[in-house]
């Protein structure tokens, strides 16, 4: 979520950007695969269709094509945030998902999703993903400096209409 939110920040700045949907989209890859690794997919791949490009684009097109307007607008946040989970995961790293189904209908078995217990079982073999994670928090941790998220106004603001003021 920190990752996709200093990255929309720093890209599109605090333009009409809804990011309760941003950051919402930056968590649903994640959600939508656990999901159907629960449901409908077995095997050693953790990351399934929600982790591929067809699925980010599947997902912008839809809110494109359902919505107008102002609600459009807010939505396609969305699908930012789940193109920028993509990327802060490298998903270009496991080219059978991220290209799915280009080269073939199986989804890459590594690089593994790194959240399991193993994070907390031996923590210091996960280093990069706890650095990633805690950089993360910092971004979000910023973010609600920065902006006074603090302030009980303005966070009704901010989760009114998803906007960051100066």
């Amino acid at each position: 979520m920190g990752t996709a939110a200093v990255l929309t920040y720093v890209t599109l700045g605090r333009r009409r950007i809804d990011y309760r949907f941003v950051l919402l989209g930056a968590v649903l890859p994640d959600l939508v695969d656990g999901v159907l690794g629960l449901l409908v997919f077995e095997g050693d791949s953790t990351r399934w269709v929600a982790h591929t490009l067809l699925g980010a684009t599947v997902v912008a097109v839809v809110i494109l094509v359902a919505f107008r307007g102002e609600r459009r607008l807010a939505l396609f946040g969305i699908a930012v945030g789940w193109l920028l989970h993509l990327v802060a995961d490298g998903m270009w790293n496991a080219p059978f998902t991220f290209l799915w189904p280009a080269f073939s209908g199986r989804f890459s078995t590594s690089p593994r999703e790194p959240y399991s217990w193993d994070l907390l079982r031996d923590p210091l073999a996960h280093a990069s993903t706890w650095t990633a994670e805690l950089a993360g928090a910092a971004a979000l941790a910023w973010f609600f400096v920065a902006f006074r998220l603090g302030d009980r106004d303005r966070r009704a603001a901010f989760l009114r209409d998803g906007r960051l003021r100066p």
